[in-house]
């Protein structure tokens, strides 16, 4: 009993320890509005559609400031509508990882309570599923893309609202996607 007690006293100093930590890790997960429009192809059009996000971050916090790198699996959709009767309508898949750096500012810092405005870039890598449909098209797999948001904190949970750009296009036929982003992350540490 006396050893377990010990080890009790050990990890509650080494979790007290790790809340003063400038370094917090979690996990996070979303959903998007998002579109990958067409261009230069007269029988098709895309409207809207939804997505999600899955990742793991890393916040290093200095002072007011506060760098985040990411690694999430993110999947964007769009539906593409056809002109024709005979054709039915189909979705494109955009399947990538990503690779955010956050560069953030905390406008209100409290213990319990964190307002944050960030921005950075993005490196994603996927391709888009379902382009068979549309004829011969080729698209880059590597993308580097724009993001800008506000996030809250609360105790250990995050909840952020982001706007996403590409910097290209996917290719000729496919204008660079955007999205809006909605993330719920916990903290783990």
């Amino acid at each position: 009993m006396k050893k377990f007690f010990i080890l009790l006293c050990i990890c509650c100093f080494g979790w007290g320890a790790m809340a003063q930590s400038p370094i917090n890790l979690g996990i996070h997960g979303g959903v998007s509005s998002n579109r990958i429009k067409l261009k230069d192809i007269p029988d098709f059009k895309t409207k809207d559609n939804s997505g999600y996000m899955l990742g793991a971050f890393m916040r290093v916090n200095i002072g007011s400031l506060y760098i985040e790198p990411s690694f999430n699996f993110s999947h964007k959709k769009s539906t593409v509508q056809t002109k024709s009767e005979e054709s039915e309508d189909f979705n494109l898949k955009l399947n990538t990882f990503d690779l955010p750096v956050m560069l953030g500012f905390k406008l209100v810092d409290f213990t319990a309570f964190k307002l944050r405005a960030y921005l950075g870039p993005v490196l994603s890598v996927g391709d888009v599923k379902n382009l068979k449909k549309l004829g011969d098209i080729s698209t880059d797999k590597t993308n580097w893309h724009g993001k800008v948001g506000v996030g809250i904190d609360l105790w250990k949970l995050t909840f952020d609202i982001d706007y996403e750009k590409a910097f290209k296009d996917l290719g000729h036929e496919l204008n660079a996607p955007r999205s809006f982003n909605f993330t719920l992350g916990l903290k783990i540490i």
